[in-house]
């Protein structure tokens, strides 16, 4: 195999994405080749980053307590006893048949009240369990989607094609770190960002280019300030001057940009 065999053998290791047989082949030849060992050790550095990135996502808090105050509220097991009542011989039989009578109205009627308030109490549990589960797959779906992203930045990053181009932070984030990563040709082209603080209530980050044409808004972006975001462009940057954040009310600005966040020229 040649080089860029061993190099592509090596992304995928990076990602753990390769067989035993190529695990086995790639440590042989790491051992003879210098230049191949450090790019792997680069690869390992980058994935680590990029897995940092990752933005976590996790069910509310409070889903585990409601899932086991639902079942804590299950009713198990309903016993009624009847009270006894002591009368003359004479009247026993007569209140005896007046008691059973009672009893065989009362009964239904209380088994039918506990298990209509029982089954009013687990409606509105099972009403809010489906609430919980429809928010906890909303968040299972964001997280696939931003794996999907993190891996497809992998692609690039590992790609000996790939440009990376700086960006510098603005006043409204001034310990904010970003890079863009894209491969020419194209719409591979990812912003990943360090120390961005928390999107303010009532706004949004945007993703701009510049060409020859002007200034071109792209997609935006919330991020609640924990750990590294990586976020894609969707377009070919070969031919541009320029990319950056802004901050902009919720929906994004078609127009002028707003405040820089970082920007960097190509």
């Amino acid at each position: 195999m040649d080089h860029a065999t061993y190099r592509e053998i090596a992304a995928g290791a990076a990602l753990d994405d390769i067989d035993p047989d190529e695990r086995r082949e790639l440590a042989r030849h790491l051992q003879e080749c210098l230049p191949c060992r450090r790019l792997s050790d680069e690869l390992e550095g980058v994935v680590g980053e990029l897995a940092l990135a990752a933005t976590p996502m996790r069910p509310p808090d409070e889903l585990r307590g409601r899932v086991l105050g639902a079942l804590g509220s299950l009713p198990t097991t309903i016993e009624i006893r009847p009270r006894i009542v002591k009368a003359p011989a004479a009247e026993t039989a007569v209140i005896g048949r007046d008691r059973a009578s009672w009893l065989s109205r009362s009964l239904p009627l209380a088994a039918a009240a506990v298990f209509a308030i029982a089954a009013a109490g687990l409606g509105f549990q099972n009403q809010q369990l489906n609430a919980d589960v429809r928010t906890a797959n909303a968040a299972l779906s964001d997280a696939r989607s931003q794996l999907e992203v993190d891996r497809a930045a992998v692609a690039v990053a590992t790609d000996p094609r790939h440009v990376t181009v700086a960006l510098h932070a603005e006043p409204v984030a001034p310990g904010a770190a970003a890079v863009v990563m894209f491969r020419p040709g194209t719409d591979d082209a990812y912003l990943m960002a360090t120390n961005l603080p928390a999107t303010p209530d009532g706004q949004v980050y945007q993703l701009w280019f510049a060409d020859s044409g002007g200034v071109h808004p792209l997609g935006t972006f919330t991020f609640d300030g924990e750990g590294a975001f990586i976020a894609p462009f969707g377009v070919d940057l070969a031919t541009s001057a320029a990319a950056m954040v802004t901050l902009e009310p919720e929906g994004g600005a078609t127009g002028d940009p707003g405040p820089q966040v970082v920007f960097g020229e190509f």
